[in-house]
Formats: C-alpha cells, sequence, structure tokens
C-alpha cells in the first residue's frame, strides 16, 4: 500500500495552507453560505462548509479580505470539506451608482 503522504501531488498549480473568510454567492438560492478557505491555489481552493449544506455546482466564491468574487464550479464534496476550481477571473462586487433622494 502506498503512504499517501509520499504519494505524488497531481495538481496543477501548488496550493498554499491558509484560513480565509468566504462566501458562496449563486443566483440558485438568495442569500449566502457562509465558508472557510483552508488550501488555496492558482487553480481553485479547498473549502469547509457548514454541516449538512449542499453547495450548487456553478457559483461565485467572494473571498472577504479581497473584496473579489471568484467564479467556481464544485468539483468534489466530501464531508464538510469541497474541492473547486476556479472559472474564470475574479472580479470586484457591483456597486450601484448613488442617485440623489427623492425631495419630499
Amino acid at each position: 500500500m502506498l503512504n499517501a503522504s509520499l504519494a505524488k501531488d497531481q495538481r496543477k498549480y501548488p496550493r498554499h495552507r491558509v484560513f480565509k473568510e468566504a462566501k458562496i454567492v449563486s443566483s440558485a438560492f438568495t442569500g449566502a453560505i457562509n465558508v472557510t478557505i483552508r488550501e488555496l491555489s492558482v487553480g481553485g481552493a479547498r473549502i469547509d462548509t457548514p454541516p449538512f449544506i449542499d453547495i450548487p455546482k456553478k457559483f461565485d466564491l467572494f473571498v472577504v479580505s479581497e473584496n473579489l468574487f471568484y467564479p467556481a464550479v464544485a468539483r468534489w464534496c466530501a464531508g464538510v470539506s469541497a474541492g473547486i476550481e476556479f472559472a474564470g477571473e475574479p472580479h470586484r462586487p457591483k456597486v450601484l451608482p448613488f442617485n440623489k433622494p427623492l425631495q419630499q
């Protein structure tokens, strides 16, 4: 049997351990799912989700500390952990233009 710690990592990009607050945002539901990013690479991340939550196949991952949305695709789920692949360029939240309040 091959020891998992000795197995060659097959990832395209090296991953780094992190502890970042993030939110899953999708048009499939209202609101957001709070998650924690545990490992991060250029191509994706491993996130921890709340128990008993099914994440959508496609969604935006909002990384709070960066104020950026990353389009993402869920690749695997195991318990409270999920592996995601980034599916596009990150973007900032859209800010609606400020209009003067109506005079009453």
